[in-house]
């Protein structure tokens, strides 16, 4: 009697188990993971010389393939510069990326990404002035813990645009980080990093912290909400601190 009693507890426990897991939903922090995904974003970016930016980012993620091993994210940025002589919101430049899982094992995944900003902006201080690439490389560490560690390196380079602006050229390092909680519907990401502009010899550090939380179902999918706090540093920075807050909706 007493064997069969742990017998059945063990299966229930395993059968929970189970459950928990089945029960988990993807809430977008493993950079290895594609799903249907729709985002509305607003950023404010204190920058120097007293003024600020601020950005709505209406974001769309549609993976492709039944093994959904890779997916194209469109994103249009309406935003302002304040302490400009206009400064009420406009389009920015409008973004096209490919990203594509090129390995996945249980330790790691590698993730290599093409991006194009076409120069959109109606006003010239909301963007580059330049059509501009860029590539980035991921590649992602599923920790024993159930955390992830995926460095990434991202290299902007300008093709082609108005000639009296600027070239592009920069590298950005980013160390991203993401602690597994207890508690499935919160996560965070950690996002030191470290830019490189090679056109103007300037370089800066950045930490960005993301806190959120999933709320449940929500148009055939499932939401969150989150913040992300960003503060910069270095001589050349181009700001000295951020903030994003922003509602999502995956998986549906």
């Amino acid at each position: 009697m007493k064997k069969n009693i742990i017998t059945i507890g063990l299966i229930l426990m395993y059968a929970a188990s189970f459950a928990a897991v089945a029960n988990e939903v993807d809430n977008g922090t493993d950079p290895t993971k594609f799903s249907t995904t729709a985002a509305v974003q607003w950023e404010r970016l204190n920058l120097l010389d007293d003024k600020s930016s601020e950005v709505l980012n209406l974001t769309y993620w549609q993976p492709l393939g039944a093994q959904k091993h890779s997916n194209i994210r469109v994103r249009l940025p309406v935003l302002r510069i304040t302490g400009m002589n206009e400064n009420h919101y406009a389009v920015g430049d409008f973004s096209l990326k490919y990203t594509r899982l090129l390995k996945l094992t249980p330790e790691y995944g590698v993730v290599a990404a093409g991006e194009m900003d076409f120069d959109t902006a109606e006003r010239d201080e909301l963007g580059t002035g330049k059509t501009v690439f860029k590539g980035s490389l991921i590649y992602a560490q599923f920790l024993k813990n159930g955390d992830i560690f995926a460095p990434s390196v991202v290299q902007s380079n300008s093709l082609w645009g108005q000639s009296h602006r600027a070239s592009v050229n920069n590298t950005v390092f980013d160390f991203y980080y993401v602690p597994k909680f207890k508690n499935p519907k919160w996560f965070m990401t950690l996002d030191p990093a470290i830019s490189l502009d090679w056109e103007t010899k300037k370089q800066f550090a950045s930490l960005a912290v993301t806190l959120g939380r999933s709320t449940g179902p929500a148009f055939g999918g499932n939401s969150q909400v989150f913040i992300k706090p960003t503060v910069f540093a270095g001589g050349e920075r181009p700001g000295t601190w951020g903030v994003e807050v922003g509602y999502k909706v995956l998986g549906f």
